[in-house]
């Protein structure tokens, strides 16, 4: 099996391939089913995307540099959905009750 990227044709078409990336995000986490929904919250939580360091935790720069990461990772994919502010207010509310139980 040869895995799809799209690395080669980044630097010749960065535009038709934008699009394809913005397809494939889509295709794969732009369904509104209950999987994806899951799914989606399952990540906000584990990226900790809605949650702030609380005022005694761990702020190492090995730490904090670990914890933006993992909440880019989320960005990223975040940055190609298109989800209305009643949505967004549903998978924060699910995100936060997913990392209540972590």
């Amino acid at each position: 099996m040869t895995w799809r990227n799209v690395s080669k044709t980044r630097q010749i078409l960065p535009a038709q391939t934008e699009q394809q990336l913005h397809a494939a995000y889509l295709e794969v986490f732009g369904k509104h089913t209950e999987a994806a929904q899951i799914v989606l919250a399952d990540l906000a939580a584990q990226t900790g995307f809605y949650m702030v360091e609380p005022p005694d935790a761990d702020l190492s720069l090995y730490q904090a540099g670990y914890s933006a990461g993992q909440r880019a990772a989320f960005g990223r994919l975040f940055h190609f959905l298109s989800l209305s502010d009643e949505q967004l207010r549903a998978l924060e509310e699910a995100a936060r009750a997913e990392a209540e139980h972590l």
